[in-house]
């Protein structure tokens, strides 16, 4: 938004190169996923919160995967245009819809005789 506001400051960042461009989003989204190990470490390393988290991540990525398929076509477009391009708002709705429907005590229960 500055960038926009003041043009010296947009023309700084337009004639970036694109590796720095690319670097800076790396460590953005490295940093991002720092932090969210962090609260899922907080949270606790239970079997409800690794399957949320490894579900979640699995359709988020695969439905990347099938939008260059045109798999949304079916959907009205505000449906379209908030998931066809976003993996992250699959994620994240996804991760809701697990932590409601997956029971809360949620554990592999393992027999202490199995060999």
């Amino acid at each position: 938004m500055l960038a926009g506001l003041l043009p010296p400051v947009g023309n700084f960042f337009a004639s970036l190169p694109e590796s720095v461009l690319g670097g800076c989003t790396l460590m953005m989204f490295g940093t991002i996923m720092v932090s969210g190990i962090q609260m899922i470490s907080k949270a606790g390393f239970s079997q409800r919160n690794v399957t949320i988290v490894a579900l979640s991540l699995a359709v988020g990525i695969g439905f990347t995967s099938a939008s260059e398929m045109d798999i949304w076509r079916i959907f009205p477009q505000v449906i379209q245009d908030v998931f066809s391009a976003n993996c992250v708002a699959v994620v994240f709705v996804m991760s809701i819809l697990l932590s409601a429907l997956l029971p809360k005590d949620m554990e592999i229960k393992r027999d202490v005789n199995a060999k």
